[in-house]
């Protein structure tokens, strides 16, 4: 015959339970959010075809975003023309100051790229854009970062 649990024992797992359930709750977005692998990752697995990945390269001349910038070329398996997609990466701190910068950003690749439809994306801890996105391409990308928003360490 097994010996009963103790009510200490008891105690114990249901606490551990309640500590591990706020770890790795996933309802609210991480203070630091995932960073590049955790995005291609989470885009990856949602499967969008993604290629040339580059860390630090932007669509304009702004060495401020250099350091929270990923760029690549994205397409859904059924379409043949990959697009572009710059991936500003922020900490939810800096989150609210960020939208200006990515804003001139934007215009300017707008301005290099006028017979497109730009598509800008600002899901808290990221802001995305890029041009001529199919509306899965958006879709997918923009379940893509709310997953990777979840994904950064404290």
């Amino acid at each position: 015959m097994i010996p009963a649990p103790s009510a200490r024992f008891l105690a114990l797992a249901v606490a551990g339970s309640f500590v591990l359930a706020g770890c790795y709750g996933l309802t609210e977005r991480s203070f630091d959010p995932g960073d590049h692998r955790d995005v291609l990752q989470s885009i990856l697995l949602r499967g969008i075809v993604a290629t040339e990945p580059i860390a630090g390269q932007t669509a304009c001349d702004d060495h401020d975003l250099v350091g929270n910038s990923l760029y690549l070329t994205a397409r859904m398996p059924e379409e043949t023309e990959p697009r572009d997609v710059y991936i500003h990466m922020y900490r939810e701190k800096y989150w609210d100051r960020s939208a200006q910068e990515v804003d001139e950003c934007e215009a300017v690749y707008a301005a290099e790229n006028p017979d497109s439809e730009v598509t800008r994306l600002d899901i808290p801890t990221y802001r995305i854009f890029g041009a001529d996105w199919s509306d899965e391409l958006t879709e997918e990308l923009t379940k893509a970062l709310e997953e990777a928003s979840h994904a950064g360490r404290d």
